[in-house]
């Protein structure tokens, strides 16, 4: 490992910004690992309709991680123009503002932007490699994917020094798709001082699920009716739902199927340090998600000692098995009622420590700037 500190510029199609507070935040955890041993300054482009003015440009510093947006206004058929106008006017303030120069571009989610570290690569031949997440790559999900996709991602990551996916199983859907490269996997990043253990209370069995909630993903709808069944054989369990979507329509489904008030809650969307104590105070994670590559609620549920139940997708078989939790079919209603009734009766069992020690050496920001560090040296020498 290069014990210099690299000057990063991070990249990424999705990020949080005010335009959608929480969309990208798992490529802000990643950045704030990247920064424990390398200097990385954020760089994000994206339309806000709620402006006057063309361009607005903001810094901020969070974590040790300082972040630059441009806020487009939106321009209807000329979008790609302005931003493409838009980046060029970031880079100019980081250059003249920030005194910033990078030595390596760190871009993350190919779709739509993978074009802006092939541009600064073109021009001045610095280094670039590349983060995905996106489900879209799945086989599963491809139906949904643009057109454009296969040609875009194959052009705009020829160049790149290294690949990263979240999960082996992305990777193996990348090069189905044709994109070839140096593959190196990196999984998402948990912080493990806010995600720790805890006591747990042992009133009742605490089952939590936490997700975007877009029902033909994460299968909410689906998680509500196996509830139904098994509440009615096993009173002594509780299931909370919420995260950043339509958390009352799925409080009204859950009425509607006279699911006992007592035994389920719902929230909206919450803070970062709020899931942590949600997390803390459950047993057990609950994903019924038709694809996935590695959701971060899975590796933040470990680092705070509570078990998954999930579907068999994407690459989270590659971190749940049996000693972490439970894995079931997608779809299956009677597998989750099962899961769910079988984790109450042995919840006692799970070993919280280590699933806390697995996840501190999978998935802390220690380790993932160790791995992300080593691909940046690869990278520069070659």
């Amino acid at each position: 490992m290069n014990q210099r500190r690299k000057n990063i510029l991070f990249l990424s199609s999705w990020f949080p910004s005010k335009s959608h507070t929480t969309l990208g935040n798992f490529v802000q955890r990643h950045a704030e690992a990247v920064a424990l041993l390398n200097n990385v300054h954020v760089l994000y482009v994206v339309f806000s309709s709620n402006q006057k003015e063309v361009f607005v440009i903001e810094d901020h510093e969070e974590l040790g991680v300082k972040i630059t947006i441009v806020y487009c206004k939106p321009a209807g058929v000329f979008n790609p123009i302005r931003k493409w106008r838009g980046f060029l006017l970031g880079l100019e303030h980081l250059k003249v503002k920030h005194q910033f120069h990078f030595d390596l571009v760190h871009h993350n989610v190919i779709w739509k932007d993978t074009w802006q570290p092939w541009l600064i690569h073109r021009k001045f031949k610095t280094p670039y490699i590349i983060t995905e997440h996106w489900t879209g790559f799945d086989k599963t999900s491809r139906g949904k994917t643009p057109l454009l996709l296969k040609p875009f991602a194959k052009f705009f990551t020829r160049n790149a020094s290294a690949l990263c996916p979240v999960t082996e199983n992305l990777a193996v859907n990348m090069r189905s798709f044709g994109i070839i490269g140096n593959y190196r996997v990196v999984p998402n990043v948990v912080d493990t001082d806010l995600f720790r253990l805890t006591d747990k209370p042992n009133d009742k069995v605490y089952f939590l699920h936490v997700s975007s909630l877009i029902d033909d993903h994460k299968n909410v709808s689906g998680i509500l009716r196996s509830w139904k069944q098994a509440i009615g054989q096993n009173p002594n369990m509780h299931l909370t739902i919420g995260g950043d979507g339509p958390w009352e329509f799925f409080q009204l489904e859950a009425q509607r199927l006279e699911i006992p008030s007592v035994s389920i809650a719902f929230f909206g969307e919450k803070k970062w340090a709020e899931i942590a104590e949600l997390m803390q105070q459950s047993h057990c994670l609950i994903l019924f998600s038709n694809y996935e590559n590695l959701p971060c609620v899975i590796v933040e549920s470990l680092a705070s000692g509570s078990a998954v139940i999930s579907t068999d997708v994407g690459g989270i078989s590659e971190h749940i098995n049996n000693e972490r939790g439970i894995l079931i079919a997608k779809q299956d209603e009677r597998a989750l009622v099962k899961a769910v009734l079988l984790y109450a009766s042995e919840y006692q069992k799970t070993n919280k420590l280590e699933l806390r020690i697995y996840a501190e050496r999978h998935f802390s920001k220690q380790a993932i700037a160790v791995s992300y560090d080593e691909v940046y040296s690869r990278a520069l020498k070659s």
